[in-house]
Parts: C-alpha cells; sequence; structure tokens
C-alpha cells in the first residue's frame, strides 16, 4: 500500500472508546463486525487526527492539522507509521482489509456450525463454571414456572440485566423437542433480517439448527432473507438467550433470525416484511415458541446525545418503556411503530426490529401479555440503557 503525501487514509466503521491505560488518557480502537479480531491502543490526543481520516484528507493535511494539534512539527514519516499501523490492523478501508473480509466470510459460510464469540468475555468459558453462573443469575428471580408463548429478555451485559434475564427465563417450561424462534437485534446487520442456518455452539455443547423449517422459510421468502449472514459472528443478542435456553430446557432445535430497524428498511423492505411476516404464520405451530432478545432505550453522550444521561433521563426512559410495554403487551403493532417512528426516535430503541416483528406476528391470536420487569442502569460514563422483561401467555 502506497503511503505516499496525496494518499487520503480512510478510517472503518469501527468503536473508538476513552479509557484510561496505565494511567494516561487514552483511545480503544476495536472492530464490531469482527474481521479485525485484535485491538490497538492509541493515546487520546488522537482522536481528533481519527476523525479527519474520512477519505478526503491527504496525508500532507493530516500532517498540517496534527503539527496545529500538538502545538509542534509533526513529520510526514511519523503520519505514515500511524498510517502502517491503523493498515495493519485492518482499521483502515483498503486491499488488505476487503481481501480478509472476503476470505473469513467465505469461511463463515461454509461452517456449519457457529461458534460462540462472547465466551470467557461476558460469561464463563468453561462449562460447570457457566452452570454455576447462569444459576446465580436465576436465583434473583423468585421460583415459578412458566410456559409462555413468546417471550421478550434482553441482551445487555449478562450481569447488568441479570434481574431481567431471571425475570424472563427463571422456571421457564418448554417441551421436550421444543422449535424456538430467536429473534436477535442486528446491531450491525446490513440488512433487514438474516437467518441463519447453522447450529450455535456454546460452552454448554451445540444447539441444532431447524434446517428445515429455515429451508421452508429460505422457500416461501426467498433468498434475501438470508441477509447479511457474517453479522451472526459476533452478534450477541441471540448468543445470550441460548445459554439460558441450553441450561433450562431438556432438548431443542433453533431458528436463529437477526433482525434489522424497519426504518432503515422501510419502504423498500416492506415486500420481503410481508412475505416474511406470511410464511412464519404460516409455518408456525404449536411446538413453536418465540424469543426477543432485545434493549430498549440509549441515551447519554456514548449513544450521540450532546448532554449526559443522569437520573432525569433514567425517569424519562423508564416512563417511555411503559408506554412501549404497554403497547406490546396488547399486540399494537402499528401503535408500537409509530411511536418508535415518530418521538421515539429520541431515544434510540435498539430493539425495534425484533419487537415489531414479534407484534406482527403475534397480533390476532388469544395472548395476554405481561410485563415481568423494567431496569435502567448506567452504561459508560454520562450514558445509560434501560430494558426489560415480558412474557406472552395464552388467553384463558
Amino acid at each position: 500500500m502506497s503511503y505516499k503525501a496525496g494518499f487520503c487514509p480512510k478510517l472503518r466503521a469501527v468503536d473508538v472508546l476513552p479509557f484510561d491505560w496505565q494511567g494516561q488518557k487514552s483511545l480503544l480502537l476495536r472492530d464490531p463486525w469482527g474481521y479485525a479480531e485484535g485491538q490497538l491502543v492509541l493515546p487520546a490526543f488522537l482522536g481528533p487526527l481519527l476523525g479527519l481520516m474520512d477519505g478526503r484528507h491527504s496525508l500532507r493535511e493530516l500532517q498540517v492539522a496534527a503539527s496545529r494539534l500538538l502545538g509542534r512539527l509533526v513529520m510526514l514519516e511519523e503520519l505514515e507509521q500511524l498510517v502502517k499501523t491503523l493498515y495493519q490492523h485492518l482499521f483502515l478501508e483498503g486491499e488488505r482489509f476487503e481481501s480478509l473480509k472476503e476470505r473469513r466470510e467465505e469461511e463463515f459460510s461454509q461452517a456449519r456450525v457457529r461458534a460462540p464469540s462472547h465466551a470467557g468475555q461476558a460469561y464463563p468459558a468453561e462449562p460447570e463454571a457457566l452452570k454455576d453462573f447462569l444459576e446465580k443469575i436465576l436465583g434473583l428471580a423468585p421460583p415459578k414456572e412458566h410456559k409462555p408463548r413468546a417471550l421478550i429478555a434482553p441482551h445487555i451485559d449478562l450481569s447488568l440485566g441479570a434481574k431481567a434475564f431471571a425475570a424472563a427465563y427463571q422456571g421457564l417450561r418448554w417441551p421436550k423437542g421444543a422449535r424456538v424462534i430467536v429473534l436477535g437485534t442486528g446491531h450491525f446487520l446490513e440488512s433487514l433480517f438474516s437467518l441463519l442456518d447453522k447450529d450455535f455452539e456454546t460452552p454448554l455443547g451445540v444447539v441444532p439448527c431447524d434446517r428445515e423449517f429455515c429451508g421452508l422459510l429460505y422457500e416461501k421468502v426467498g433468498a434475501e432473507i438470508r441477509g447479511h449472514a457474517w453479522a451472526h459472528r459476533s452478534e450477541h443478542s441471540i448468543e445470550f438467550q441460548v445459554l439460558f435456553l441450553q441450561y433450562l430446557l431438556e432438548e431443542f432445535t433453533l431458528v436463529p433470525l437477526l433482525v434489522g430497524s424497519p426504518e432503515l428498511f422501510f419502504p423498500a423492505g416492506e415486500a420481503l416484511a410481508a412475505r416474511f411476516i406470511s410464511a412464519l404464520r404460516e409455518l408456525i405451530d404449536e411446538n413453536t415458541y418465540l424469543v426477543a432478545g432485545v434493549d430498549f432505550c440509549h441515551l447519554g453522550v456514548r449513544y450521540g446525545d450532546p448532554t449526559p444521561a443522569g437520573e432525569a433521563e433514567k425517569k424519562r426512559a423508564l416512563e417511555f418503556d411503559r408506554r412501549l410495554l404497554h403497547l406490546i403487551c396488547d399486540l399494537d403493532a402499528s401503535g408500537f411503530y409509530h411511536l418508535l417512528a415518530g418521538e421515539g426516535r429520541a431515544y434510540k430503541v435498539c430493539g425495534f426490529g425484533p419487537l415489531y416483528f414479534l407484534l406482527r406476528l403475534l397480533e390476532g391470536q388469544a395472548l395476554k401479555g405481561q410485563i415481568l420487569f423494567q431496569e435502567v442502569v448506567d452504561f459508560g460514563p454520562g450514558s445509560i440503557v434501560s430494558f426489560a422483561s415480558a412474557a406472552f401467555y395464552q388467553a384463558a
């Protein structure tokens, strides 16, 4: 790759997170898409310079900006070394990244099993330790037995959302051989849907995918429903649900489906959505159960708001969630959609897609929704996330 003065580096859409490293203000660069598996630590003062790496500023222009930023002459060679480091770590767009992206997506496509991506980080990688971990979480809710037709659970960090996970999964009783469709939030999904016909592996073993069911969906909906399959590789919204399902159910098959936000893909995606809803309604039987892995409001500086989120924002988030949850429990898909597509945009509900399509699938059925738990937590300096758990039971 050429690093001549006229070269214009472009930083990929990666996470740039502030943190303290050995007593120094630093930036942690990581790839949320999972192509670049390593992380990179840079001094915090380079933040404005990274912001200028947009493919429109040459190395010479970046040299001028860096010299003004640091108050000294920055040599062109210093900029070249920074660019080389970013390029080697796959944080810059270019031939090296495109080649590796193509190779890794092909390898993932050919694999029969989707390997765990968060074992040893978000939860223990050793089976017995994981069982103890899950048992402690479930112990936070009072003992019960319940058999909902559909379940809403969070996908936030397992420890932070422990009470909500416990409220959703404690005492879950679905029959042996149940088919579980998990609608996960596609945080980095480049399509409206992505149905993955792969088994899911966790430290507790391998959950078989219901490939026959997936095949029927492909036939009825079309190849578009395969979507951006790579998004499953590092996504946690389905993986976290599978952990509890494995621990609690004797035997089940999985239909893993990531869902994007309708706002991003409508109106172009409305025909695909209609085929999807029609096909699933036709295929869902009494042995099929639904889980939506979702979080609710995201407020504060971490999520692009100009001011930090505090206690007042927490109160607003809980009140807004309560409005959403009433619409959800009433199976009011239209009301839910219009609230989130209107004033709800400011709340940045990342579970918009899975929740909306869950309601579309359930509307008209004799079901009673019940709110099981609500909470809002701090999630980084000046930022908050809210979440909830709920269930739908057969009406008496």
